[in-house]
Formats: C-alpha cells, structure tokens, sequence
C-alpha cells in the first residue's frame, strides 16, 4: 500500500504555491517582457522592409531619371550635330553661290575687256586707214602700190593689236 507521508503532501502544496507565485509575479511580467521586445523587433523589422522598399523605389526612380537625362542628352547632341550639319550645307551652298557670282562678274569683265579691246583695236584701225589714206593721198599712189601698203598696215595692226583676241 501506499503510504502517504505529510511531509510528502506539504511538500507538493509548496510546489504547487511556488509554481503559483512563479506564474503570477515572475512568469507573467517576464513573459511580457519577452512579448514586448518580440513586437519591438517585428515592428524594426517591419520597418527596415519598408525603409528598404522604399530605397529600392527611389533608386529605380533614380535610374528612371538617369535613363532619362541620358536620352535627352542624345537628343540634344543629335539636333546639335543636325543643326550643325545643316549650317555647313548652307555655308557650302552659300559659298558656291558666291563662287558662282564671283565666276560670272569676272566672265562679264574679261567680256567687257574684250569689248573695250575690240574697240580699242577699231579705233587704232580707222586712225590706221585715216593715216594710210593720208600718205595715199600725199603720194598719189596707184592701185596696186594703193593694196599693199593697206595689207601691209593690216599685217601689223594683226601682229600687233589683235594677238590672240578674237
């Protein structure tokens, strides 16, 4: 049989009362103790996530705008090289136009020189027949000695006047 001692049974009351202590004035507040530093750190954790999403928003919109800065940059160095192309094609045509004027003044000059040459040489021409005519007259020349001394004229005012004007 069993033999239940008193000592026995005071000594489970004692554990049964310690356990009650424990529970109500250890348990209780370490366990809410441990309870508020679990949310503590679930709630730091909870914000370093959302500190974390939030750097890694501001650094896709960092890269957004990069690619964006990058893109109008392109842009802007392709209308420069397009407007700068475009000037050079018009100072080429522009300095063409004035080649071409510059061509066509100097054309219309070495034209008017000829004219004034042609002139020139007309003039020595008549003053050249005035003159022959005038020695005819003196020496009463007849035909013949009349037609050379005309050849003879005209040969020198083609050696000499004329050249290569045409």
């Amino acid at each position: 049989m069993v033999n239940i001692n008193t000592t026995l049974l005071w000594q489970v009351l004692n554990f049964l009362v310690l356990l009650w202590l424990l529970k109500k004035y250890l348990y209780g507040p370490i366990k809410e103790i441990l309870d508020k530093r679990e949310n503590t750190i679930k709630n730091e954790i909870a914000e370093a996530e959302k500190e974390h999403a939030e750097a890694m928003e501001l650094k896709e919109e960092h890269r957004a705008e990069l690619k964006r800065a990058r893109e109008k940059s392109s842009d802007i160095v392709d209308k420069a090289e397009r407007r700068a192309r475009e000037r050079s094609k018009e100072i080429i045509t522009q300095a063409k136009v004035q080649a071409e004027k510059v061509e066509e003044d100097k054309l219309k000059e070495i034209e008017q020189a000829k004219v004034e040459a042609r002139k020139e040489i007309r003039d020595d021409f008549t003053d050249i027949t005035l003159l022959a005519a005038a020695q005819m007259i003196e020496k009463e020349l007849d035909r013949n000695k009349h037609e050379e001394l005309m050849a003879k004229y005209i040969n020198q005012l083609d050696k000499k006047k004329l050249g290569d004007v045409q």
